[in-house]
């Protein structure tokens, strides 16, 4: 099967000539779903418990753009002046983390992604929208984006083996380093090729077939066996 098939199978990337109608009324977004972003991103704010000095709220990603499907989230992230420091980066991931586990907020459908992100940081999307200002910071090109099936196909194969050996494994250090470089190799493949190269496609292929989040489970277990004691004779 073509990589392209399997994509269009799993209706991870289709092209649409309008944005999505649940969000956006031509090229402006709802009022009243700005109004929830808005209050969904208080919500999170307040969730977060430290005082940040919030510049912007976006949105990106498909539901952004033209490429949007009844599965796609909706990213929702506050804007923090400066680049975050490394300690300050892992309170923002542990709280967004924290944050999904005990909610599940949705826009007509749509699972809100909630996400801070420093003004500095490299952020790569190919249109970006101000919930706070109502108005488009990088507006959406409507012209539908040229996939390598190839380079896709290839890469998605290959690591499909190595997160299905990961997961076959007890070895937490193979499925951390598994987990490592699937993210190396996005990060990597946005600054290059951008949204719409293969490795960041064939990352959302694997994680629209669940292995992402197999291999999330399986490092869990790992660290949880790890930290527990059995029982005594």
């Amino acid at each position: 099967m073509r990589i392209q098939d399997l994509i269009n199978e799993s209706r991870y990337v289709k092209f649409h000539p309008k944005l999505n109608a649940k969000l956006w009324r031509d090229n402006d977004m709802r009022p009243e779903v700005q109004a929830k972003l808005l209050e969904i991103a208080r919500a999170f704010y307040q969730f977060v418990g430290v005082t940040l000095r919030i510049t912007d709220i976006t949105i990106t990603g498909s539901n952004a753009g033209h490429t949007y499907t009844d599965h796609s989230d909706l990213d929702l992230h506050l804007i923090v002046a400066g680049l975050p420091s490394d300690t300050a980066r892992e309170l923002y991931d542990a709280k967004k983390g924290l944050w999904n586990e005990q909610h599940d907020v949705q826009i007509r459908n749509l699972p809100v992604e909630v996400y801070i992100q420093g003004a500095e940081e490299e952020h790569h999307s190919t249109a970006v929208y101000s919930v706070l200002r109502g108005a488009w910071i990088k507006t959406p090109v409507n012209e539908e984006p040229t996939i390598d099936d190839v380079s896709v196909a290839q890469k998605v194969r290959y690591l499909a083996r190595e997160i299905k050996g990961a997961i076959n494994d007890s070895d937490p250090t193979k499925a951390n380093t598994t987990k490592a470089r699937l993210a190396k190799m996005r990060k990597e493949g946005l600054a290059e090729t951008g949204e719409w190269g293969a490795e960041n496609i064939a990352y959302k292929a694997l994680r629209n077939q669940g292995l992402i989040d197999r291999l999330a489970d399986h490092i869990r277990r790992l660290e949880d066996r790890a930290l527990s004691l059995e029982h005594g004779a």
